[in-house]
């Protein structure tokens, strides 16, 4: 079973990256949380991964990358990042 699920896996990404699409974007599991923490504002991510997946698109569009990520929720003394597209 972990064999048809690694080969779907592969599959999947090679569709993903040729189809013209952002290589950052993909189906992630909902994990633990994490935060990302930039200058001005916080991002909570659902999962590590997904943390990582929205660091690959800013790193795409030019932005800054996240200064800091930890596991857990994140303060409210800040406002959320704007969700990169």
């Amino acid at each position: 079973m972990r064999v048809l699920g690694f080969i779907f896996f592969l599959i999947m990404n090679i569709f993903e990256t040729t189809s013209g699409k952002s290589v950052c974007e993909g189906y992630i599991k909902p994990g633990n949380a994490f935060c990302a923490i930039a200058p001005n504002c916080y991002y909570q991510g659902l999962s590590l991964l997904h943390v990582g997946q929205e660091q690959c698109k800013l790193a795409e569009q030019g932005k800054p990358p996240f200064q800091k990520i930890m596991a857990g929720k994140c303060p409210r003394d800040k406002p959320k990042c704007k969700v990169a597209r």
